[in-house]
């Protein structure tokens, strides 16, 4: 990117993010179908192989990404926080974690597949729950991150995204407890290697969450360089789970 195109610059970051976040989001939103067709016995592996191609695209964003960024260190990018190597370096750990995103999402649908547990419903049914979660956190922070960026391009607007956040966190703690009632359910009956199953795809699953949750500790991690834009990350409150009604069971 030349230097003499600043605004350029600005709208090339803020696309190529949302596309990103479009294939993250795409990624995550094939876990309740994946779930849904292994629970139904119905045709599931192209679910996985379609994550995969996603899980790519992901991949070939993130490069742009990174490229972009790098160009961009030490150049006149108009006002984006006088934008340097250290402005670089923490926006490409954010990127980075991002992608745990998509590759805790492809963990888990391989995990599934390979091990191919027997159909309990009351477990299947949890994972389901766990997935509809994470669709739902995945559409907070795609949002959350959108504005994020927004911020740093225009940095004279300020900006909060603590109710996002809050919102990230409280479904993280949610999808915590469905996960502790699946592995229950699992070992309620004899502990066998069925049970062993159902914990490993329950943790796996929630991994996705936490992969969330590390997004949005890495925003406000990336907040603390000197002279970026004040945006308020985390609320002075507490963090509450939302309410199981609140999801689709």
């Amino acid at each position: 990117m030349r230097a003499d195109h600043p605004i350029a610059f600005g709208r090339r970051l803020d696309a190529t993010t949302r596309r990103y976040l479009g294939r993250l989001a795409d990624c995550v939103a094939a876990l309740p179908v994946l779930l849904g067709r292994y629970g139904e016995g119905r045709a599931y592996r192209p679910i996985l192989a379609r994550m995969r191609n996603v899980e790519s695209d992901c991949d070939g964003l993130k490069l742009e990404l990174g490229r972009l960024l790098t160009d961009a260190a030490g150049r006149d990018t108009g006002g984006v926080a006088e934008w340097d190597h250290r402005h670089t370096d923490r926006m490409l750990e954010l990127y980075e974690r991002l992608d745990t995103i998509a590759n805790a999402a492809e963990q888990f649908a391989g995990e599934l597949l390979a091990i191919a547990p027997t159909r309990r419903g009351d477990c299947l049914g949890g994972l389901s729950r766990m997935a509809e979660i994470a669709v739902a956190a995945m559409d907070e922070l795609e949002r959350v991150v959108g504005e994020f960026i927004g911020a740093l391009i225009r940095p004279d607007d300020g900006g909060s995204i603590t109710e996002g956040v809050s919102t990230i966190r409280a479904l993280e703690g949610e999808a915590d407890t469905v996960r502790d009632e699946v592995i229950e359910a699992a070992f309620g009956r004899e502990g066998d290697g069925t049970a062993v199953a159902y914990r490993q795809l329950a943790v796996l699953l929630d991994g996705v969450l936490d992969a969330m949750e590390d997004v949005t500790d890495r925003m406000h991690l990336t907040t603390g360089v000197e002279g970026w834009p004040e945006i308020e990350i985390y609320p002075d409150c507490d963090y509450r789970p939302l309410r199981r009604d609140t999801f689709p069971s």
